[in-house]
């Protein structure tokens, strides 16, 4: 069964560890041998996120996976940069800051460290048991995240306590589509500065179709529970392409906008993913 790479790699930007970054049209079949990514990305957000003042993000991930055979691994770095009134945060979104304050600043620096470990198995379907419109194989797994403190508490770029996440996935054909969907749960760290932040759940959505021998291209739904006490659930849809650049490169992009006053009002992600020989 042809299907989307879409356990490979994860958003690390606003929808970190949940939207399935290798939807491109190389395919990605079960290899005993370790195989290994690079991935460079670019994401930028506008919006208010809930907030009165509108928050501008911008967020370079660069990540590291490898893969063998069933199991996944990533790490993930970054860089990042806000605009705003300093209370929005990448993968949260609007929090409040024990200290209020009206003014918007200019934040940079390092942003929040992920590691990654994810399991994925794909099950054959016995003939009959399903109308033929659907394909012969399910594809389900799991994925443990870890968020490393590493951004500026100081600089209100993260809370600087440690969150963990865990989501299970699956994939499945319908025609010539694959439907993917994402489950999740984060257990955050509480925090001193945003004393509002609470554990959530997110939900995701998708489907895929391949255009093309190198190009296919999706829609995708995502909902996530606030992290604060005092801000709205965030809901968002998204476009994406991507295209097989060589055998060893491929590229991603995702626009999405938000169906609610807590979510970016517009968002843009790009990835470059380099296969290491």
């Amino acid at each position: 069964m042809t299907r989307a790479k879409g356990f490979l790699f994860r958003c690390t930007g606003m929808l970190i560890g949940v939207f399935p970054l290798g939807l491109v049209a190389q395919e990605l079949p079960e290899n005993h041998d370790s195989q290994h990514h690079l991935a460079l990305g670019f994401y930028s957000a506008m919006g208010n996120f809930g907030a009165q003042d509108a928050t501008h993000i911008t967020y370079l991930p660069l990540s590291w996976a490898v893969t063998k055979g069933r199991w996944s691994g990533q790490l993930s770095l970054a860089k990042l940069r806000v605009e705003g009134p300093g209370n929005v945060l990448v993968n949260l979104g609007g929090v409040t800051r024990a200290v209020a304050s009206d003014s918007i600043g200019h934040y940079s620096g390092t942003g929040d460290s992920l590691v990654e470990i994810g399991y994925t198995k794909t099950q054959e379907i016995p003939q009959g048991v399903l109308p033929s419109l659907f394909g012969d194989s399910l594809a389900v797994g799991a994925r443990l995240s870890v968020k490393l403190p590493t951004a500026s508490v100081e600089k209100n770029l993260g809370t600087g306590e440690r969150d963990v996440s865990l989501q299970l996935e699956s994939s499945f054909d319908i025609g010539q589509n694959t439907v993917f969907t994402t489950l999740g749960y984060s257990d955050r760290g509480a925090s001193q500065v945003f004393t509002d932040i609470k554990n959530s759940g997110y939900v995701q959505v998708g489907i895929a179709r391949r255009l093309t021998q190198s190009t296919s291209a999706g829609l995708l739904y995502d909902y996530r529970e606030t992290a604060s006490k005092f801000f709205g659930d965030v809901q968002e849809v998204g476009l994406y392409a991507g295209w097989e650049l060589s055998r060893t490169w491929s590229l991603t992009a995702l626009a999405s906008a938000g169906l609610n006053a807590s979510s970016a009002e517009h968002a843009v992600y790009l990835q470059l993913v380099y296969q290491v020989k």
